[in-house]
């Protein structure tokens, strides 16, 4: 999903292009401005771009501080660019990225962190659970060291919240474009209401909005079956961030309910942070409107589990 965000401040730091149109950026706050063989890379949601997750500078220096530094990666589907891409071309692009911090030019990145927020969880999720078992995976190459999942929300729950007519519409893509071949086509106007009026494909939309579609990770119906392939995937460390008055939560899910489900799905319980939890009083973003404090004890959580690394 999408986070609501506050102009950020100029941040110091360094841009890397990975690959040609691909690049990232990698915060070198002014008290510690020193490269560290330990990253963490950072990866937004829906419509997000460079910087507009609120909490991020404050990450960035309480990280750096620790010995490790962000790296804020720019996808092909930042922004509006969601529409026409999937989770499968995320980390593909994910892995280009890995290899390059790993790479000599990339600074030679000894431990990498994976932190998804929102859709970036999503991503997160494939990266240790699909790509990982891809033919294309090398471990040498595309190894990570454990994940971070920040407000991991469904798109279907989040979805449903404002459109009543999800179902007509997700059954209407499915009969009128990809069961006639048309997955790829860009959907009419009165469709993208329900994508933040975003340009998007038959294929995205479905997978977004249907019940179990491919980016459907977190929603609150998936069962242990589901959950095998995902979460029973897993082989490094995971932390697990929701915030109490996340905004794209339907009122009856029940947070730590869901947690706690999967944790009891991960494949090893030493793969699952005894650190994850519900944050109180945060938003979405951990935004402006959450409780005073949240922040901080998102950033503290954060620090905790790097420091088991």
């Amino acid at each position: 999903m999408a986070s609501s965000y506050k102009t950020a401040q100029p941040q110091p730091g360094l841009v890397h292009e990975f690959r040609p149109n691909l690049t990232a950026f990698e915060f070198r706050p002014e008290k510690y401005p020193q490269k560290s063989d330990k990253v963490v890379v950072f990866i937004a949601g829906l419509t997000n771009g460079l910087l507009n997750v609120p909490y991020l500078p404050q990450l960035a220096e309480a990280v750096a501080e620790q010995g490790w530094n962000l790296v804020q990666v720019l996808l092909s589907s930042a922004y509006r660019g969601f529409g026409v891409s999937s989770l499968a071309r995320d980390v593909k692009e994910l892995g280009y990225l890995v290899e390059y911090l790993k790479s000599e030019t990339g600074g030679q990145r000894k431990k990498i962190v994976l932190m998804g927020h929102s859709t970036g969880c999503q991503d997160t999720m494939e990266y240790l659970s699909k790509f990982k078992f891809n033919d294309k995976y090398q471990p040498d190459v595309h190894d990570v060291d454990g994940g971070i999942l920040q407000a991991p929300v469904s798109d279907v729950e989040a979805f449903q919240l404002t459109h009543k007519n999800l179902e007509e519409l997700t059954k209407r893509v499915h009969d009128e474009y990809i069961s006639q071949g048309k997955g790829e086509h860009i959907l009419p106007q009165e469709f993208r209401a329900a994508t933040f009026n975003t340009a998007i494909t038959a294929n995205r939309f479905y997978s977004l909005a249907h019940p179990r579609g491919s980016d459907d990770y977190f929603s609150s119906y998936l069962r242990n079956e589901d959950y095998a392939q995902t979460f029973g995937k897993l082989s490094v460390p995971i932390l697990v961030l929701y915030g109490s008055k996340d905004e794209f939560v339907p009122p009856l899910v029940d947070k730590q309910k869901l947690i706690d489900t999967w944790k009891e799905n991960v494949a090893d319980e030493k793969y699952w942070s005894p650190y994850s939890k519900v944050l109180p009083g945060a938003l979405h973003n951990v935004g402006p409107g959450s409780d005073e404090g949240s922040v901080l004890e998102l950033i503290d959580t954060v620090k905790r589990f790097l420091s088991t690394f």
